[in-house]
Order: structure tokens, then sequence, then C-alpha cells
């Protein structure tokens, strides 16, 4: 991110600089990686041995690298490997190293949880039963969203955060091709989240990607699918505040 050396302040609510909210808004996206990504992947390893899952195209389609050498590979080195950029684990640190350069900004409880996960994710590859510790990873995730829309009063704090969420997810489920209903759902809470901050985001991308996303029907077989991806990609290249 391109980001200067500027305050925003409201009445009542702490001054963020443009580098904290580049680190909220990658806390959002981090985090729901590991979440969206740990509910597709949980049956994959469950099931593995007996999976006929095409794990080549789904590095495709989530334009990640492939180096594997086999399904079991894949699963191993996918979910644990902190070698590998695009593994789970890897997600998870980068949400945790986030979390905690913003302690002071979403309180101690709400990075407790972030922590929690972060261990049960490391606890899960040592593990005879991986996919048990997996759900209290996303227990913990789902405990860490809560904690966050419950405790802090910042609606700037609040809303970047869900726009980076909403963000991470949208961008999986386009390329995972997961619901239509749920991808237009995604993008309206999208268009909410930033309405309620005071980020200049590119406003013609986000009309864009809004118009696409929810108004045709078509959109999972159009071949601007992956100009629909830059897009959303491009919604915060300069994060800037309002003045």
């Amino acid at each position: 991110m391109d980001f200067r050396e500027v305050n925003f302040t409201r009445k009542g609510e702490v001054p963020l600089t443009l580098k904290q909210v580049d680190s909220i808004y990658w806390l959002g996206r981090y985090t729901e990686r590991v979440l969206t990504t740990l509910k597709v992947f949980m049956d994959v390893y469950d099931s593995q041995l007996d999976s006929n899952f095409d794990y080549a195209k789904y590095c495709s389609d989530l334009d990640i690298y492939n180096g594997f050498s086999s399904l079991e590979d894949f699963c191993q080195r996918y979910a644990f490997d902190r070698n590998y950029a695009s593994s789970i684990i890897s997600s998870m640190n980068r949400s945790y190293d986030n979390a905690i350069m913003l302690r002071e900004t979403i309180g101690s409880d709400s990075l407790s949880y972030i922590e929690l996960a972060l261990r049960r994710m490391e606890d899960a590859q040592f593990s005879q039963t991986p996919a048990l510790i997996f759900q209290k990873v996303i227990d913990n995730i789902m405990a860490f969203k809560g904690q966050v829309f419950d405790s802090i009063a910042d609606h700037n704090v609040r809303h970047i955060l869900l726009a980076g969420l909403t963000l991470e997810r949208l961008d999986m489920y386009l390329r995972l091709n997961m619901n239509e209903d749920k991808v237009a759902f995604e993008c309206r809470r999208l268009s909410h989240s930033i309405e309620r901050t005071d980020i200049n985001c590119d406003r013609l991308a986000l009309q864009k990607v809004c118009g696409e996303l929810c108004e045709k029907s078509d959109f999972m077989d159009n071949a601007d699918k992956m100009v629909l991806l830059q897009l959303i990609d491009s919604l915060f290249i300069k994060i800037d505040m309002a003045a």
C-alpha cells in the first residue's frame, strides 16, 4: 500500500494513521482468507486418501503456485508449510502480525481470539484428527469477528475491517465459483461498509464491480471475471482518508 502520514480524528474516536488503516484492512483480508479457505479445505483434508480433488485446478483458480507432488503433499504443505507464502498457516501468521500491531485499536480480547486461532492451527499439524482442530480455528475466528463488532465503538475500525473481510470473501467466492446469491450479497455488503468509512477508494471501480455482480446473472460464466477480480483488488491500491 502507498500511504502518507495523515491522521484522521473524529470526536470521541481514537485517531487513525493511514498505516493503521492499512493494517486493519489486511487484518480483515487475511482473517477471512483463513476462514473461507478452511471451510473449503476441511473436507478435502479429511478425505484425501479417496478423494478426486483436483488440487492443480484449485491452485490455478486461486492463482497460487503449484509445486506439489501429490494430493497428500498438497494437503500437508498448503495447510502447514510456513515457507509456502500461500499456505493457510502463512495467512494466519499475517493475520496475527497485523492484530499485534493493532492491539490498542482492536483490544486485547479481540487479539486473543486471533492468537488462539493461530495456536490451534499449529496444533492441527500434529493432531490425529486435524479437521476437528480446523473447526476450532474457524470458531476462534468467528469469535474474533463477534468481539470486534460487539466491542469496538470506532465506526471506521469496524467498517474498514468489514470491507477487508468482505472484499477477500468476494475474491475467494469468484475464484472458486461459489453460489451466485452469496456473491451478490457480499457485493452489497462491501458497498455498504465502504460508504460508512472515511476511506477514499476507487469509486468507479466499485460501481463497475457492483453493477456486474449485483445486476448480471451470468457473471460466473463471463469471460470478464478476471477483470472483476482485478477491479476488486484495485479498490484500495492507495488508501486515503476523506477530508
